[in-house]
Formats: C-alpha cells, sequence, structure tokens
C-alpha cells in the first residue's frame, strides 16, 4: 500500500475517533438541551459522510493488485 494511501486512511481514523469522543461527550452531558444534542447529531453525521466519501475515494484511487497477490484471492 502506498505511504499516501495510509497516510489518508490514518487521517480517517483520527476523524472517527473524533466523533466518538464527542458523542461521548454529549452521553455524558445532562445539562445539554434536545436541540443542542439534535445539532451535534446532526454535526456527526455529516462528518461520517465525509469520512464515508473519502474512504470510498481512496479506495478508488489505488490498484488493490496487491491484495489479491497478498491474500491470494481476489480483492
Amino acid at each position: 500500500m502506498r505511504e499516501t494511501t495510509q497516510a489518508h486512511i490514518r487521517e480517517q481514523g483520527g476523524e472517527i475517533a473524533s466523533i466518538r469522543g464527542a458523542l461521548q461527550v454529549l452521553a455524558v452531558d445532562t445539562f445539554v438541551s434536545k436541540e443542542a444534542i439534535q445539532e451535534r447529531i446532526a454535526i456527526a453525521e455529516k462528518k461520517l459522510t465525509e469520512i464515508q466519501n473519502k474512504l470510498t475515494e481512496i479506495e478508488f484511487s489505488e490498484d488493490l493488485q496487491w491484495l489479491e497477490d497478498k491474500a491470494g484471492v481476489d480483492a
């Protein structure tokens, strides 16, 4: 796997961890209004959609022949 691909995947993993942390804080904070919770969830959904799109882009940006060679099966 190319170094740039690995870096992009690591970056997306960091983004996912950030979203998880924000949701955990939200779950613990009992002084947040319903509207604030809905807004934070909407922001998290938007970020997750962006991450999903980036991961799809990464998936199709690199030849996956190395997976076939490594696993001995079609990728």
